[in-house]
């Protein structure tokens, strides 16, 4: 309305101007001005007026009814399998009767985890059902064609991808289901489900909660056993029930051998038995070193060694020894090893403020520790470590050049700043997110005093940091790790570390993220992984059969930034693999530093891979890991009620549910609609470059008489 009445005021006004003008125009060419700016007035209001033109499209297309049969391997466990296999090949070879099959174009399709036009046999052997993503796909497929309906035959098993009572409604026809159930009640022992631990330790006790169900097997008993390779770990009976029942034992055993292992959870097979896939189930697990052992040396006995011995005694992963000198020079614990096989006996060596000048003749030893065994050494610098200048083989393992004797400052209370590589590094997570942890770090206790040791040596990696003000800004790296060829080098240059316990402990806290840092701190030295810059890996180590495998990546370079100018290539081979049976991928970036591939679905058995990060024309990193897909099928799971679900498809689209018996039913009674494809269309107006150009052309041909006609 608003625009109505500012369009009369203004041609109005136009009328008003082109009244009288001077020179004197005749009224033809007055009349003519005034229609060409009343015209241009006119496009541009109704332009603002943000018009929208709009039609509707009605084509004359035939219409279509898609066929969908189920192509997975569970239509195999139907009752009368065989029978209804026959009216499958019967109904996918011959035109429908009647009506439906004269007015109709029929597209026949199978599916499983997808879709495709069925244009030979039916195999079942599809590894998953994903419904709902087939009868999207249909919806994207016939977008610009005339679907009146969709028949879709299947068991109505369905164990992957979208809703498909969503997608189904989103058709916007009638779906109606062809059921081929019920599924036969063959005699069957299978494992369902299987709960562990991620991390287990090798030589102490593991649990599995394992789930059987049986079928025909009622007061049966079978042995359970939990394998690595060829050996067995454990074996437990059990006595089935039968009846489609499930039961659950918990298993106990004991990991033999660090490292990432691939264990098997079995059930003998059993005479009448069809399925035996689901008789043996894989899972993998992280199995670190049993107890870590520690030795805890210090020049003499504080607060520091005292809070540090407690926090490593509360756990039941360390074993720590303590060699400690009284103030009178006494030994007071343990002997300090003097040669590399007797330290070797030890995972990690924390030296307490240990003087540079009683630590010089540990030196050679620590060195060969380090280099030769790769192990691990801690050092927590302090007021003692200041005294005097490290030299010697001392001086090569710690992290810095000192160019200068180290000194201890106390120049105010401060906290520690995390540096781009702490923020990653596993050694100080103190936090449970990433955006917390420099808060959390500055919520601690202020500490008092730190060691100068100078600039830290090329390879070093500086993790946290204090700026001091009084030196310029200079950033004083507080917390510092290094290699020694294969052994592993922190060291700390801040003190008291005991107070961030005490402290928050006076301040009502509970003084956990000391007892955090210290465990943090032990576990990366003591661990042979280190933080991987570059991980590629797939994103399980057991997929199902019929689940697709999927690798993802994490790229960062050595300031620990996101690297986004390579390229992974990915190679994935069966151990029993011919050349042929080699599969190449090249990972699709997602985000800064990630990348994803997805390999699909590959048969079951146990696969080895390699991925090289690729930059320019160099070979940056090499992985290489292993994975299984076990034979157990996503087919026997099931996620939906098989009739309950074809009958909500079927009503929530206004469709019918048939079983096979009453095919004949179906193709009599289905109603499909030959109306014709309508479709409306809008296009905005505002702002077009149509009216934009009128516009112009009515302005500027007023402009061009005017000036001809010498208009004031």
């Amino acid at each position: 309305m608003t625009a109505i009445l500012l369009a009369i005021a203004l041609l109005t006004f136009v009328l008003f101007y082109y009244r009288r003008t001077n020179p004197p125009l005749s009224k033809g060419m007055r009349v003519f001005l005034g229609i060409l700016r009343s015209a241009a007035i006119t496009l541009l209001l109704f332009s603002l007026a943000e018009p929208v033109f709009s039609y509707l499209l009605v084509k004359e297309l035939p219409p279509h009814v898609a066929v969908l049969f189920d192509n997975s391997e569970s239509v195999k466990n139907v009752e009368d399998f065989q029978t209804k296999r026959e009216v499958l090949k019967w109904l996918s070879e011959n035109p429908f009767p009647g009506e439906v099959g004269d007015e109709f174009i029929r597209d026949d399709y199978r599916f499983s985890d997808s879709i495709e036009t069925l244009d030979d046999t039916l195999g079942f052997d599809g590894k998953r059902t994903a419904l709902g993503d087939c009868l999207t796909n249909m919806r994207e497929k016939y977008s610009e064609q005339n679907l009146q309906g969709v028949i879709v035959i299947s068991d109505g098993l369905v164990n992957s991808g979208t809703n498909p009572l969503k997608a189904a409604s989103e058709l916007s026809v009638p779906v109606y289901a062809l059921d081929l159930g019920p599924q036969r009640s063959s005699n069957d022992v299978r494992i369902v489900r299987m709960t562990h631990d991620e991390v287990g330790y090798a030589g102490r006790q593991s649990q599995i909660e394992v789930e059987i169900e049986s079928r025909g097997y009622d007061g049966l008993s079978l042995p359970v056993r939990i394998r690595s390779g060829s050996k067995t770990l454990a074996t437990e009976d059990i006595t089935l029930t039968g009846g489609a029942s499930r039961q659950t034992r918990t298993i106990d055993f004991v990991p033999p051998e660090e490292g990432i292992r691939t264990f098997s959870v079995s059930l003998p097979k059993q005479s009448g038995e069809e399925l035996t896939d689901n008789n043996v189930r894989s899972f993998s697990m992280k199995i670190l070193k049993s107890k870590q052992k520690i030795l805890v040396a210090a020049g003499y006995l504080s607060w520091e060694v005292t809070f540090l011995k407690r926090v490593l005694d509360e756990s039941e992963d360390f074993d720590c020894d303590l060699s400690v000198f009284d103030r009178s020079g006494k030994l007071r614990t343990t002997p300090f090893p003097q040669s590399p096989d007797k330290l070797a006996e030890y995972d990690l060596v924390i030296l307490v403020d240990y003087s540079p000048s009683i630590l010089a003749s540990k030196g050679d030893a620590l060195s060969s520790y380090l280099s030769s065994y790769g192990k691990a050494v801690f050092f927590l610098l302090g007021a003692e470590f200041a005294r005097s200048t490290p030299s010697g083989p001392l001086a090569d393992l710690l992290p810095f050049e000192f160019a200068s004797p180290p000194t201890l400052r106390q120049d105010g209370d401060f906290h520690l700043r995390l540096t781009k590589q702490g923020e990653y590094h596993p050694v100080m997570q103190i936090a449970e997110t990433a955006s917390r942890l420099q808060k959390q770090w500055d919520d601690m206790p202020p500490f008092e005093a730190y060691v100068t040791a100078g600039k830290e040596k090329p390879g070093a990696t500086v993790l946290a940091v204090h700026q001091n003000p009084d030196f310029g800004g200079n950033l004083i790296p507080l917390v510092t790790i290094n290699r020694v060829e294969k052994g592993k080098v922190l060291t700390t240059c801040f003190v008291p570390l005991w107070k961030a316990e005490f402290l928050s402990k006076g301040r009502g806290g509970t003084g956990d993220e000391y007892r955090t840092f210290i465990n943090s701190c032990v576990r990366w030295l003591v661990t042979t992984e280190d933080v991987d810059r570059v991980r590629i890996a797939p994103d399980k180590s057991v997929f199902k059969s019929g689940e697709r495998v999927t690798f993802s990546a994490s790229l960062l370079d050595e300031s620990y930034q996101a690297i986004d100018d390579g390229s992974v290539i990915l190679t994935v081979i069966p151990d029993s693999a011919t050349t042929s049976d080699t599969l190449i991928s090249s990972m699709v970036r997602i985000a800064p530093g990630k990348m994803k591939t997805d390999m699909h679905l590959l048969d079951h058995g146990n696969y080895s891979y390699s991925a090289e990060l690729i930059r320019g024309d160099k070979t940056e990193a090499k992985i290489s890991g292993r994975f299984v897909v076990e034979a157990f099928s996503l087919e026997e799971e099931t996620l939906y009620e098989t009739e309950d679900l074809l009958r909500e498809i079927a009503a929530t689209t206004g469709g019918r549910h048939y079983p096979i018996s009453m095919l004949d039913s179906l193709l009599t009674q289905a109603d499909f609609a030959s109306g014709e494809l309508r479709s409306r269309k809008e296009y905005p107006l505002a702002n077009h470059w149509i009216i934009m150009l009128a516009v112009l052309l009515l302005l500027s041909t007023e402009w061009a008489i005017r000036k001809r006609m010498q208009l004031m």
